[in-house]
């Protein structure tokens, strides 16, 4: 009988089969790893991508609302340089006319106006503007005046408190060293290590925060409140065709709902004269008589913002049409916030202010 043999694997090879498999298995885990990597960098190669995109997209409109805000501006300007004004605002006509010197302009508004009491307008693209007679605002260089008191009174400033405000501004403003009651001179400002006052008039409504004691006196959402009532013009005049409305109801001493009346006259006709303002508003003014304007002044301010911007600028000009160089004059600039950014928005009856379809 033939026996059977039984063969056995030889030990060699079965070692060797075990290497294999681990050196598959690690060559999947391998794999695995560098297909997650490059996951990973995929990732923040299309994040970094979209971020760039994104960026470059923010700076293309930042650079479309800034050209916006720019050819706006360079347009008002044309307009304020060569329209006519009625009672409370800018002209606006298709085939201009010219009013000789010392002529009062038709009574016709022409294809519309460009009010002066610093309604919102929109501009072009994302723009928004605000033209604003300044004969309708408080004076910071004229702290005395009924109108400047009333303001900061209205915004929350109390009474007492204005007896530090009034002669520490003109101590900043005045040309001496002589300190006055209340005020603040060369040597306070130094104990304080605040910057010496100015001796000469606040050349913009910021300049107030400057006066020592005022950051103190003056709250920031007071500050915000008066900021844009406030002028660095001393004129001392009132004119309540082209005065806003918080300044006006600050002055009389009543509720905005009150100047409605008021508000809907002046649309239609000047408001002369106080006793006009008192027969309109149930208040008479504590003004001077004598120094109502019935036209607006040559002083005038243009505010720019774009739409959803947290800040907007503003520019203080002088209109100089007789001028042998130019037809108006920048007298300051300064940014403050666009809080009435939300607004109801005007249109300006021009084809120079409106985008082409």
């Amino acid at each position: 009988m033939t026996p059977t043999t039984t063969r056995r694997r030889a030990p060699g090879r079965a070692r060797r089969a075990r290497p294999r498999t681990t050196a598959a298995g690690f060559i999947l885990v391998a794999t695995l790893w560098t297909l997650a990597a490059l996951t990973v960098v995929a990732a923040y190669i299309a994040n970094v991508v979209e971020s760039d995109v994104e960026r470059a997209i923010a700076a293309r409109q930042a650079l479309e609302n800034e050209l916006d805000r720019r050819s706006t501006e360079a347009t008002l300007l044309y307009l304020l340089a060569t329209g006519r004004m009625s009672h409370r605002g800018l002209i606006l006509e298709t085939p201009q006319r010219f009013t000789p010197p010392g002529e009062n302009p038709p009574a016709s508004r022409g294809d519309g106006e460009l009010t002066l009491g610093g309604e919102p307008y929109a501009g072009l693209g994302r723009t928004r503007f605000a033209l604003q007679e300044e004969n309708g605002l408080a004076s910071v260089n004229l702290p005395g005046e009924p109108q400047f008191a009333a303001v900061l009174s209205r915004a929350g400033v109390r009474r007492e408190e204005l007896r530090w405000i009034v002669p520490r501004i003109r101590d900043y403003a005045d040309l001496d060293d002589s300190l006055s009651l209340n005020g603040a001179e060369r040597i306070d400002y130094a104990r304080g290590n605040r910057p010496p006052p100015a001796n000469w008039l606040l050349a913009s409504p910021v300049e107030l925060k400057r006066v020592l004691g005022i950051d103190g006196l003056v709250s920031d959402a007071e500050w915000r409140r008066i900021r844009p009532l406030l002028t660095a013009r001393v004129a001392g005049r009132y004119n309540f065709n082209t005065m806003r409305p918080e300044v006006m109801a600050a002055l009389l001493g009543v509720d905005e709902r009150a100047l409605a009346e008021l508000l809907a006259a002046r649309e239609v006709r000047p408001i002369a004269d106080v006793d006009q303002v008192a027969a309109l508003t149930g208040r008479r003014p504590n003004v001077d008589p004598d120094f109502v304007n019935v036209r607006p002044s040559i002083a005038l301010r243009i505010s720019l913002w774009s739409r959803d911007a947290r800040m907007r600028e503003t520019i203080g000009l002088t209109l100089t049409p007789q001028s042998d160089t130019a037809p108006w004059r920048k007298e300051y600039w300064y940014a403050e916030a666009a809080h009435d950014a939300a607004a109801v928005l005007r249109r300006p009856a021009t084809a120079l202010l409106q985008d082409p379809a």
